[in-house]
């Protein structure tokens, strides 16, 4: 059986531990007795996860004598909203949740994003457990506290910092996943390895046909391992974002523009990073530090990455309007995180306009021959 790797992640008011193994969903009994969770347990999942793993779950926690309680949410970004927040807290009241009890979350980003704002707001605050089962939710959304739904002006607009208590992530769960979700979440282990560690990019490019191609194998276990101790690493500096941590948002700025602006379930999230990465990266070269040899490198990785969507239609100055209400916005100012060389990133404000939508045009044009 392959090794589990258990990771200790510090934050201002605590810490927590992140295990990283295959079949270890098992032990998720010893693991909440390990941090107290005693109350009541509600488990927010999707149909689709909930019908995948959801009984063998329930079923080993009644074994140990935890009796819990399903919420059901819808699949899909655009259910990421505050009337979907107030909808599951009232189910979680009316099923009996008390402070003293736990959330766990059990499913992809938009699972853990909503099922975390929900318990960092109810009871102003009960414990909070991810159990991430998609490649992108493991690497991102269930590691850094960061909790939040949509607003239709923009993604993550409204939400808080909230710190689960413990993660879980069984590789296991990866069986499930198609190409294109495994593709998210390849992005987000790149964009770890373009900011912070030279040699984990090397070794996420050198594999990368092996893991777009595979899952549920202990390969990902060193790879997710790796992503979440960089994270860890950068979060552990700057928990709510002052100054480090604006690092994390390399190609989000575009990507999340383009992902609005092209609309929720038209592209993947990680898909949208690797568009956001591209555009980023060209900046990086064109107003930035990033050399021409690095930045031909990064964009002939980027373009490698299968992304099965047409981009020309995508409107320029529509993205560059949505980057204006981004979260990355300060002292109205939008910061744009840039690369200084591989493995090593900076942040810049005061990009012109014509360079950002210039950035969207470079994008269109690698793009262009995508089918």
């Amino acid at each position: 059986m392959p090794e589990t790797n258990t990771i200790n992640v510090t934050h201002q008011t605590g810490k927590y531990m992140l295990h990283v193994g295959a079949d270890i969903l098992s032990d998720l009994p010893k693991f909440l007795e390990d941090i107290d969770a005693v109350g009541p347990v509600g488990i927010i999942t999707n149909g689709k996860v909930n019908d995948l793993f959801g009984t063998a779950l329930r079923e080993g926690l009644k074994a140990a004598g935890i009796v819990t309680r399903t919420i059901l949410i819808p699949d899909g970004e655009k259910f990421k909203t505050l009337a979907s927040a107030e909808q599951v807290m009232s189910a979680l009241i009316a099923q009996g949740m008390e402070r003293s009890g736990t959330i766990i979350t059990l499913g992809g980003g938009v699972t853990t994003d909503l099922g975390g704002f929900v318990a960092s707001i109810l009871y102003r605050g009960i414990k909070l457990v991810h159990i991430p089962t998609t490649l992108l939710a493991m690497v991102d959304a269930a590691v850094g506290g960061k909790t939040g739904v949509n607003h239709v002006s923009g993604k993550n607009l409204i939400g808080s910092f909230y710190q689960p208590e413990l993660v879980v992530m069984d590789v296991n769960t990866l069986t499930s996943l198609d190409q294109r979700d495994l593709v998210s979440g390849y992005a987000e282990m790149l964009k770890m390895g373009a900011i912070r560690d030279r040699e984990y990019l090397d070794l996420l490019v050198a594999r990368m046909d092996e893991l777009l191609n595979s899952s549920g194998t202990a390969k990902w276990i060193q790879v997710i391992s790796r992503s979440c101790e960089l994270k860890a690493e950068v979060v552990e500096a700057d928990e709510k974002e002052v100054d480090l941590r604006r690092i994390l948002n390399f190609g989000h700025t575009l990507g999340h523009a383009i992902e609005t602006t092209l609309g929720y379930g038209q592209i993947r999230h990680g898909e949208a990073v690797i568009l956001g990465m591209y555009g980023a990266g060209w900046l990086s070269n064109q107003v930035g530090q990033l050399s021409q040899a690095e930045w031909d490198e990064l964009s002939g990785i980027l373009v490698k990455i299968p992304i099965p969507i047409a981009l020309y239609d995508l409107d320029i100055d529509a993205v560059e309007q949505a980057t204006r209400v981004d979260k990355k916005v300060a002292n109205s100012k939008l910061h744009f995180v840039l690369l200084k060389e591989l493995g090593t990133a900076e942040t810049q404000a005061d990009i012109p306009v014509l360079m950002i939508k210039l950035a969207v045009e470079a994008v269109k044009r690698a793009w262009k021959e995508t089918p």
